[in-house]
């Protein structure tokens, strides 16, 4: 990552693409959420939709890889409308299975009796993944158009002349740095209610083309800029400064944002787990062994290919071994957020104890003792079957 160099025209359009593609997944997204809208009600037609579509996906997914080495213009675009079509049929099926979810749960509801809450949980699960779907196509739609036109940019450096470059250049990063500081701009605007036109979308965008436009004149037309270098530190930054905040902080911050509940507690550690986490993938990443890579690449292979046989396998089992350690940690700080307000049975201890009800938290604390031990010993047969 820390070695990737892009010339100026390609760094633009992929900031460019962010938004165009988020949308473009975005209306995607919901339009095929209201297509499985129409067989929400069936569980059996969701098994059929997710059958049907994880197969349909695995076999183009399969002939896009197995032909990725074709130099053929005609073979390759063919093989990227296949991507593109896989990617409709994943999403269609994450719909389903929140339908499937959904209907599982409301079955499942009155017949478990006391055990209902089985059935709850499966049908806020569905819920969770229909309402995440578009949201999650967005983000994957966002980052291929961002690829993609980024791709372009670089075959426009390389071939176009020096003086055709440095116009291209200037024109591309002005508009570049008016997107990313009228973004900028707006988000402010969300948190400080300015709404003023001229504070939020003229001056905004006056400043980001001259920074732009200046960063493209004083720039060779053809040179590379360190952009892997720029993005692995600003996210080690932004990572680390999200896991300095210990859960419990931030789950007080979050009840105070969203009220005292289980959602409180659910953004708090799921936040302070993502950060935890990239920060051991990264440093997974970066400690793979070179030699499976170099060996797929003396091969022929495309970085795709090297990314799926060479490096994938190498940190599989880690991964594995990382999130179930987290999970088993998440269990556990999840009584210590419950009393700071972030729900769950934490909550009803501390209020209990408040109460002056002891022999109700007395049985809360073996409880939480007793499903403390068991998901230990449940997460490290895991780790020692799986790793």
């Amino acid at each position: 990552m820390k070695n990737v160099r892009s010339p100026l025209a390609s760094i633009a359009l992929n900031l460019l693409g962010w938004p165009l593609g988020i949308w473009l997944g975005y209306q995607a997204g919901k339009s095929l959420l209201e297509a499985s809208a129409s067989f929400s009600g069936n569980a059996w037609l969701n098994l059929a939709g997710i059958a049907v579509s994880l197969g349909l996906s695995v076999l183009g997914l399969r002939w896009s890889l197995a032909r990725s080495e074709d130099e053929s213009a005609t073979k390759r675009s063919l093989s990227q409308l296949v991507s593109i079509i896989v990617f409709i049929f994943v999403i269609y099926a994450m719909l389903e299975f929140g339908n499937l979810g959904m209907n599982l749960g409301a079955a499942l509801i009155e017949p478990l009796g006391s055990f209902g809450f089985i059935g709850n949980f499966l049908y806020q699960s569905g819920d969770i993944l229909r309402t995440v779907t578009p949201a999650l196509s967005a983000l994957i739609a966002g980052g291929v158009v961002s690829s993609g036109l980024g791709r372009w940019g670089q075959t426009l450096s390389e071939r176009l002349p020096i003086g055709a470059a440095r116009v291209v250049n200037a024109v591309l990063a002005a508009l570049a740095g008016a997107m990313l500081f009228v973004g900028g701009a707006q988000l402010l605007n969300w948190l400080y209610q300015i709404d003023d036109p001229f504070y939020v979308w003229t001056l905004p965008a006056v400043l980001g083309a001259a920074g732009g436009l200046a960063l493209a004149l004083f720039n060779q037309p053809k040179a590379s800029l360190p952009i892997g270098l720029t993005v692995y530190y600003v996210t080690r930054t932004i990572v680390n400064a999200v896991r300095s905040v210990e859960a419990v902080i931030m789950a007080i911050v979050f009840v105070i944002f969203v009220g005292i509940g289980p959602f409180a507690g659910v953004m708090a550690l799921g936040l302070h787990t993502i950060a935890s986490l990239v920060k051991l993938y990264s440093e997974q990443v970066e400690s793979i062994l070179a030699g499976p890579i170099e060996a797929i690449e003396s091969t022929g292979a495309n970085r795709l290919q090297t990314i799926v046989y060479a490096v994938i396998p190498q940190i599989i089992p880690p991964y594995i071994s990382y999130t179930m350690y987290r999970w088993d940690i998440n269990v556990r700080m999840s009584t210590i957020i419950g009393i700071t307000g972030g729900g769950g049975i934490g909550f009803l201890l501390v209020q209990n104890i408040n109460l002056l009800d002891y022999n109700a938290a007395s049985t809360q604390m073996i409880a939480i003792a007793i499903v403390v031990s068991i998901m230990d010993y449940v997460s490290s047969a895991l780790r020692e079957r799986v790793v």
